[in-house]
């Protein structure tokens, strides 16, 4: 598997040593940079116990437990050009276009399923939820966009 980072704005470069990244991360269904020439670059997740307390007038405090609550999750990542070749310029769809695809294809309005997520040997089930696209400069061709998701406990 190659991790790609960008060392120039707008040109990406490979780096397939894993030992070189040192958390892992995966989106299920996600077909890679090759294929939809967009990086995802962050996740941040939520996580909250479902609980409830209970004060009594005589001083006793009760704790309710009902387990875990559906946690929020948030894929950040970068969409690029196509291939670019010396005086032709850009070939072939925009990643944003794959960007929005994948949220056409997976989100929970459409499949009414899960996808799973890893981070750091860590799996979940989560709905894809939400998307949003940002168009961040327009001379170097890069957009932005993020995915919401809700993770459901096992």
């Amino acid at each position: 598997m190659a991790y790609v980072f960008p060392s120039i704005v707008g040109v990406p470069q490979a780096v397939t040593d894993p030992l070189c990244v040192p958390m892992s991360f995966s989106l299920g269904g996600w077909p890679g940079f090759p294929i939809t020439h967009c990086l995802l670059v962050g996740v941040s997740g939520t996580t909250q116990g479902n609980y409830q307390f209970l004060l009594t007038p005589r001083n006793f405090t009760y704790v309710y437990v009902f387990g875990e609550k559906m946690g929020d999750f948030v894929v950040s990542g970068l969409a690029m050009a196509g291939e670019y070749s010396l005086g032709c310029g850009y070939s072939g769809p925009h990643g944003m276009s794959k960007a929005i695809e994948y949220y056409n294809t997976y989100a929970i309005s459409i499949t009414g399923t899960p996808v799973v997520i890893t981070l750091a040997g860590w799996a979940a089930w989560a709905f894809l939820v939400k998307a949003s696209f940002t168009a961040m400069n327009p001379r170097s061709t890069i957009g932005q966009f993020k995915f919401h998701l809700k993770t459901i406990t096992q």
